[in-house]
């Protein structure tokens, strides 16, 4: 493990302590590598948790066709709507990625850690007022959840790389090896009346959770999610699941899994259901 990933909070409770540094010794030797989106173990690349939740989409998006389709309704060439496609995608991911940073950064100032601020963050940091300043509405979203946040939570981390296959029980293990990056596990200490544990929370930046137009149509996912209508609520279901059946494969459980849906200025908490043992029971 390395000294720069570990790190104290000074009065937060020992299980907290304890469990960040078992996260982190326990997956220290999984590799990530930026280009290509990459997990690599043991020189072995994984499938990333995203694109494993991807596998039960019925029919996967064909761009191609699609924008065929689309430019006979809508005029233009395919080539052109694949082209605005690509470029509203990658602003989004681009916003995403950007906010994220913000999200984890905020994460560590609330706890005193300012020179844990991403260096992407830096220029948006006021010192001598311990401000960080938000300048997109999905960011101000990130500053009044964080504001919100009880003082009964405590971060345990940001963004942290996990994979699947450490449960003592090799039956209770996945068939494949996967790996993922999850935004913040925090733990609650139930002075706040609710249940004391460990909670995944994972921020989204998108404009819909839900697909109205599937959910008329009862699209589904494929078994053992097809009660499940395919749109990205779903997916996210999914990917915080696994998140959490690999933490439980290290003897960490998890009591709540929770989107952080940020919208302009706004966000809103949405606790998924937990579907790990279905996963088990299937990848």
């Amino acid at each position: 493990m390395t000294a720069d990933k570990m790190f104290i909070v000074a009065g937060e409770p020992e299980v907290v302590t304890e469990v960040r540094r078992k996260v982190l010794s326990e997956f220290e030797d999984l590799e990530f590598y930026a280009k290509g989106h990459r997990y690599v173990l043991n020189g072995k690349q994984l499938p990333s948790v995203s694109n494993v939740a991807h596998q039960f989409v019925r029919e996967p998006f064909d761009e191609q066709r699609q924008a065929i389709r689309y430019a006979e309704k809508n005029g233009m060439t395919p080539e052109y709507w694949i082209q605005q496609w690509r470029q509203n995608s990658f602003r989004a991911t681009t916003l995403g990625t950007k906010t994220h940073a913000y999200g984890e950064s905020l994460g560590y100032l609330r706890v005193g850690m300012p020179e844990r601020i991403c260096p992407s963050m830096k220029r948006q940091y006021m010192s001598e007022y311990g401000f960080l300043a938000p300048i997109h509405p999905k960011e101000e979203a990130v500053l009044k959840f964080m504001s919100d946040l009880p003082q009964s939570m405590h971060l345990v981390l940001n963004e942290a790389m996990v994979y699947s296959g450490k449960n003592p029980c090799q039956e209770r293990n996945l068939k494949q090896q996967l790996a993922g990056t999850f935004d913040m596990l925090y733990y609650n200490d139930g002075s706040n009346g609710k249940r004391e544990g460990f909670i995944i929370l994972d921020y989204k930046t998108n404009a819909n959770l839900t697909n109205q137009l599937n959910r008329n149509y009862g699209k589904m996912l494929q078994f053992p999610f097809d009660y499940l209508t395919e749109e990205d609520l779903s997916l996210y279901t999914i990917q915080l699941s696994l998140y959490a059946l690999m933490l439980e494969d290290i003897g960490i459980p998890i009591i709540s899994r929770c989107i952080i849906w940020l919208k302009d200025g706004e966000y809103q908490v949405v606790p998924v259901e937990n579907v790990s043992e279905k996963l088990r029971q299937t990848l």
